[in-house]
């Protein structure tokens, strides 16, 4: 693996994501076995009375900050990320106590310092991205949950400028990405939240006449206010 990553960097980062994409597929397929087998201990069926299992809605509002891993094998182009911000909306369908399925709208922005490496050059690319997860949600102990699932991008906006002219730098993120997070309530409706997004393939990107191609995971941690 490292003489195909010296030889052609690009091949090398392709075939590292189909390696972890079928991983992912298989851990991500177990999880949803595991669900449905709880579900079926779950009778989904709102109890009119006493201690009974039943279905609740859930509605929660998050905001925090993002942090944007980027990858590439150009020789040309530098890529520093910086820190961003997220908020979103949370609505999560919970089975008894312990089972859930949640999704949500999250709006996210940042940004990216893009450096020529044979030049003095560099641009700050502006992003801004919608997210909308599917996630199987466990519920431990009344303060730990655990999500897992596919997170679709649905819009991703990266552009530049060059004295007051717009350029645009291509999506970072791809449509399909798989997303793992932890949560842990703190007092009362308050909880900590960090998530970690791979992507299922390659951002293709172009800079100053440079096209490419990125790898680009993210990490987020926030506030979640739960109703």
């Amino acid at each position: 693996m490292e003489d195909i990553r010296a030889v052609c960097p690009r091949l090398y980062v392709i075939i590292k994501v189909r390696i972890v994409r079928n991983i992912v597929s298989l851990l991500l397929g177990l999880m949803l076995v595991g669900g449905g087998v709880a579900l079926a201990q779950c009778p989904v069926s709102v109890a009119v009375g006493g201690d009974g299992p039943r279905t609740k809605t859930e509605m929660n509002i998050g905001v925090g900050g993002v942090y944007t891993m980027l990858q590439s094998p150009s020789p040309d182009v530098m890529l520093k990320p910086n820190l961003g911000y997220h908020g979103n909306v949370q609505l999560a369908l919970v089975f008894g106590k312990t089972v859930g399925i949640q999704t949500e709208v999250c709006y996210s922005g940042g940004s990216v310092d893009v450096k020529l490496r044979d030049m003095d050059f560099e641009r700050t690319v502006r992003t801004t991205t919608i997210d909308m997860p599917v996630f199987l949600s466990l519920r431990l102990l009344n303060i730990v949950r655990l999500n897992v699932g596919p997170q679709f991008t649905v819009m991703n906006r990266a552009e530049y400028s060059i004295e007051g002219e717009t350029y645009f730098f291509g999506p970072l993120y791809p449509t399909f990405n798989l997303a793992a997070g932890l949560g842990i309530k703190l007092l009362g409706n308050l909880m900590l939240e960090a998530r970690y997004v791979y992507p299922l393939g390659l951002g293709s990107n172009q800079f100053m006449g440079h096209e490419f191609e990125t790898l680009s995971s993210r990490i987020t941690a926030g506030l979640t206010l739960v109703f």
